[in-house]
This record gives C-alpha cells, structure tokens and sequence, in this order.
C-alpha cells in the first residue's frame, strides 16, 4: 500500500473492540501478527529507571504482563514467562545467536549525545550504539516486533520507554506533571507497559473508549491497567485454548516463508499521531534503504 493511503487508513482510525496489527499496518489484505509458540519469554533491564521511585518499575512491569497472563490462563494457549534481569540494552532481532523479548528504559535523547554526522542516524542504529532514545519526542514508549513477512508470524518483541522525555511514576495518587511530589501519577509505568504489550502480543491500536489499546495517554491515567472486554476477546480468539494460534488470511505451513521485518507501535500523550509518525517514520527510512541498496 502506498504511504499516502496507508496514512489516510491510519488517521481515519478504526473503533472495533479490539484491531490486529498486520504485516502493513492498517491494511486488512495483509497477514496478522501473531506467535505461534506456546511460552514466551519475557526480561527486564537489570538498569531500570533510575527516576522512579526504589525499584518499583520493575513490578510495575511484572503486573502489566500478569494481567495478561491472567487472561491467556483462562482462554489462551500462549504463556508470558517472565525471565531473569539481563544486563542488555540491545533491541531488535539478532539473525545468529540467542533473542531477548527486551523491557528497558532510554533515559537519553539521541539528539543530545549522538554527533549530528554520525553514519548511526542513516543506518537506524543510534538507540542500540548510544543507549539513548531516537524516535518522537512525544511518543511515550515503543514496542519493536520483527516478524515473518508472508505468514505475520512474529520472532521477537522489545519494549522501550522514553524516560528521556517523560517522568515516569509508579504511585496510585493525584495527578501531577511533572511530579512535583511524592506518590503522585504523572506517565505512569504500569499503564505504558500493559498498553505495550498488547502490541508485543499482536494488537494495534483502536479508538475504542475505554479500550486499553487506545493510543491516547494523557498525564495522570491509570485506566490501562486494567485489560478491558475486547482486548481479552482477541487474546481467546487469536490464541484459543487447546488450539493453534490463528492466523488470519492463509494457513501458516512454514516458520520459515520470507523474509523478515521490522515494525514498531507507540503509544502518545495524547491522540493518535504518535503510532502514525513512527510507522511513517520507519516506512520512509525502510524505502530510502532499500533505494540505495542498504
């Protein structure tokens, strides 16, 4: 699909209960993402996010998972295991050797520490050779899936926040933003992560109020913590008990039937033009590299 359209696609929005994310973004005729093991493996960042109050982002992010969990133990055929703290801070798809489904928090903008020159910002390498974060400022956090590009199924997933940009907090108190005190909510972290898993599992965006999905995040919520009806309804229909992953076009024969793809989903402050700049962003860089045969 051209970029224009598949841009017009996206802003128009969809408002069903829950959207699957494709292979094209948006474009229903394309396969869905989906695992097809039965356990996936999931790790922290040993370095956390030294804003947050102790160690309370990495509990945070477990009970973002254990939501999940908690559905896919009712209806579903897909465990989310957590794994033990990895000193990594390397995401995307490694072709040779071992692939850690990666939680981790960039605290700086690549921006400030990655000289303007740096052959890194044409290649898309600048996050993982500076630690730091590269995408819109205004994107709150972004899930990183590389997956098969005939059969949607996917081979890795990692989750980064940008706590170069925001403040996140993990208290259940009155809103505040910045955090101007102890225990209040200004981006808080269980409710970017529960969101971001939704994408790590399969899910895109939809403008379903209520809808943990929705890619609106205003300072302050914590509605999103809590899984609603539909997103639990794509986790028993795309990984129903007892039965196969569904895909949603052709049966899946292969775990080998393409080639391999990288995309990404966000959610932002506020609206939905977050998950529309990063797609854009990496299509356009995506078609540049293939027209000068990178």
């Amino acid at each position: 699909m051209p970029l224009a359209p598949l841009l017009l696609t996206l802003a128009l929005g969809q408002s069903a209960p829950y959207v699957r994310s494709r292979v094209d973004v948006g474009n229903p005729s394309t396969q869905c993402l989906y695992w097809t093991s039965t356990r996936v493996v999931w790790n922290q960042s040993t370095f956390g996010n030294p804003d947050t109050k102790g160690d309370t982002e990495f509990d945070a992010i477990r009970a973002s998972f254990q939501s999940w969990q908690d559905i896919f133990a009712e209806c579903g055929n897909l465990t989310l295991e957590e794994g033990p703290r990895v000193n990594e801070r390397t995401v995307g798809y490694r072709r040779k050797g071992n692939n850690t489904n990666l939680v981790l928090f960039r605290t700086r903008d690549c921006d400030a520490v990655v000289p303007a020159t740096d052959a890194c910002w044409d290649a898309d390498t600048c996050a993982n050779a500076y630690d730091c974060w590269d995408d819109d400022d205004n994107t709150i956090a972004i899930t990183l899936t590389t997956y098969d590009e005939r059969s949607g199924i996917i081979y890795d997933s990692d989750i980064s926040f940008n706590a170069a940009r925001f403040a996140f907090t993990t208290a259940d108190g009155q809103m505040c933003f910045p955090p101007v005190m102890t225990d209040c909510v200004a981006t808080d972290v269980q409710n970017t992560a529960t969101h971001e898993v939704g994408h790590l599992i399969g899910l895109d965006h939809t403008l379903a109020p209520g809808s943990t999905m929705n890619p609106s995040a205003p300072p302050g919520e914590l509605s999103k913590r809590v899984v609603d009806p539909g997103s639990r309804d794509f986790v028993c229909a795309a990984y129903p008990r007892g039965q196969a992953s569904q895909a949603c076009r052709h049966p899946v024969m292969s775990l080998e039937m393409g080639p391999k793809a990288g995309g990404c989903s966000a959610a932002g402050p506020g609206g939905t033009l977050s998950l529309l700049g990063i797609w854009a962003a990496w299509l356009m860089r995506r078609a540049r590299r293939e027209e000068e045969g990178r």
